[in-house]
């Protein structure tokens, strides 16, 4: 039973989240709001993709430069959503740096079910259900490495969905892989269907209702490395011998000397002129 009383509409809203809290099934912590499916993503990434890898680090280095420059605060509990949250990485670098709390969702149960977070729920949820406890409720939305994965179709219907639970006004961020002269079998192998520049992916957030405040390209000291993954990646066959060779560094060594380089990369260049990755920022209207 639902524990508000009153007919206003605040306390309608906290009803239907009572209730949504009461009926909702959980399995390890994942809240269960929408069917579990197959999912085809490489599980090996997961495991290879944490806070200590190279590339991780100087992607949250990047968005963290971006939010200054936009002065979005840190110091402000801000409540967010980051759509296609995977094993919540993201999520655990940003309760690093602010007081922001990010709910988690992704379609991947399994993946699910690695997030370890100290602030914000996890959900699997299918943001096209469009649920009306989440219409207009988050500060922001975030869209990292999501966006590649969805058919060149179905974007402008992914982002509307996207912009379903984001305040008029606040902000979607996303990053998606750059230039498509890079696009090798990695990128099959993981799911991307396009890497993006600048024009294509303003284009495609020109469909929707939303101001785009920032585009900036991060990773240009990484640019030949990609070009050689390309090409040693050519006669790879098997899924996990390209994800493992296609991302994760040859030794600690190795990962310490990348890690170096994106900060200096990161400290340096504030909007760099190409890379091997874009985020942007735009603003629901």
């Amino acid at each position: 039973m639902c524990s508000c009383r009153g007919t206003s509409t605040l306390k309608a809203k906290y009803c239907v989240m009572d209730e949504l809290t009461l009926n909702t099934p959980e399995i390890d912590g994942v809240r269960i709001l929408s069917d579990v499916t197959p999912e085809n993503f490489p599980a090996l990434w997961y495991g290879l993709a944490s806070e200590g890898h190279f590339w991780c680090a100087w992607r949250m280095r990047a968005f963290i430069k971006q939010l200054r420059s936009l002065r979005v605060p840190f110091e402000q509990p801000l409540l967010g959503l980051e759509i296609g949250c995977g094993n919540g990485l993201v999520r655990r670098q940003l309760e690093e740096v602010s007081l922001w709390t990010v709910d988690g969702a992704d379609i991947n149960l399994a993946a699910l079910q690695t997030n370890k977070t100290r602030r914000g729920a996890t959900l699997l949820y299918s943001i096209h259900e469009r649920r009306t406890e989440f219409e207009a409720k988050y500060d922001f939305v975030l869209l990292f490495d999501v966006l590649e994965h969805i058919p060149d179709h179905q974007t402008t219907g992914f982002l509307e969905s996207c912009l379903f639970h984001l305040k008029p006004g606040g902000y979607l961020f996303l990053n998606v892989p750059a230039l498509m002269g890079l696009f090798s079998k990695y990128d099959e192998y993981v799911g991307h269907f396009r890497r993006y520049d600048k024009r294509t992916l303003g284009r495609e957030l020109n469909q929707i209702q939303a101001t785009i405040e920032d585009i900036r390209y991060w990773g240009t000291n990484l640019l030949p490395i990609a070009a050689a993954r390309k090409v040693l990646l050519a006669r790879a066959s098997s899924i996990d011998a390209v994800v493992k060779r296609g991302f994760r560094p040859p030794s600690n060594a190795i990962n310490t000397a990348f890690n170096w380089l994106g900060a200096v990369e990161t400290s340096v260049l504030s909007n760099p002129p190409c890379g091997t990755s874009l985020l942007a920022a735009c603003r629901k209207t």
